[in-house]
């Protein structure tokens, strides 16, 4: 069985890597918390719609899913998200991610969480992103029905933007990308509520600065997700979620929104 498992995962990968997939914060903490399950094997798929009002009307369908392994103290995460989009008239694949990371259960408070991500958005131009760390999780808080958690850690990140996302009266005379590389710090805190059998609720808050202008240059990021369950399996989902950055690399609005209304399939 297990080895079952570990191919389809394995086969997941190579599907993925394939795709052009490269947001500023990944909001990590909505992807399974496995080492606080029974289970040997979890995932989500979120089939999904969404409208956001940016240069022009956007409409998006998108498919977000997330597989976690775990074997005794140790376990593996894979995340992956596709968008298909229509930007005013032109369609367009906007944006994805892929995200790897590995758990290993030190001790019930402890964790060590090596990670790494792949991102773009080409509605807001970020043309590519690549970054890789590792985070120490601390659990402060587990029940049965309630999770708390603390990281810290940091990473590194290369990113390059283009002005796709930026409106046409702050566009400047030269359009070439922009490319950087940066070390930052990454915290995040985490609270996991099942509210009695039909709820669950997930809220998580991020923050990384850069060590150089920790004061000036930094990223903060929150998320706020609810879930009806119709059944075991079935799940209705409200995800709210924002990121400000306050140097951006282009003029784009520091402050971004993304409201996501959609059905989720668990098992």
């Amino acid at each position: 069985m297990t080895k079952k498992l570990f191919a389809v995962l394995i086969c997941s990968l190579s599907v993925f890597s394939q795709q052009k997939l490269f947001s500023q914060v990944l909001h990590t903490e909505n992807f399974n918390v496995i080492v606080d399950s029974t289970k040997i094997f979890k995932g989500n798929f979120t089939p999904s719609f969404r409208f956001r009002n940016l240069k022009e009307e956007f409409l998006e369908i998108e498919n977000t899913a997330d597989i976690s392994i775990r074997i005794k103290n140790h376990a593996f995460t894979i995340a992956n998200k596709i968008e298909y989009s229509f930007f005013g008239d032109k369609s367009i694949m906007s944006g994805g991610f892929l995200y790897l990371e590995y758990v290993n259960l030190y001790n019930k408070k402890i964790a060590f969480e090596p990670f790494y991500q792949m991102h773009w958005n080409e509605i807001r131009g970020l043309d590519r992103k690549y970054a890789g760390g590792m985070n120490l999780r601390w659990r402060a808080l587990v029940k049965e029905n309630t999770g708390l958690y603390f990281g810290i850690g940091s990473l590194y990140e290369f990113e390059r933007w283009n002005y796709s996302g930026v409106p046409d009266n702050l566009l400047p005379t030269n359009l070439s990308s922009i490319e950087v590389n940066r070390i930052r710090s990454n915290s995040y805190v985490s609270y996991k509520q099942q509210l009695g059998d039909l709820f669950d609720l997930d809220i998580s808050g991020y923050y990384q600065p850069t060590f150089s202008e920790p004061f000036s240059n930094y990223r903060l990021a929150s998320s706020f997700e609810l879930t009806y369950n119709f059944t075991e399996y079935l799940g209705l989902r409200l995800l709210y979620q924002n990121i400000y950055d306050s140097s951006p690399l282009v003029p784009i609005d520091k402050l971004y929104h993304d409201v996501n209304f959609g059905v989720t399939i668990s098992f």
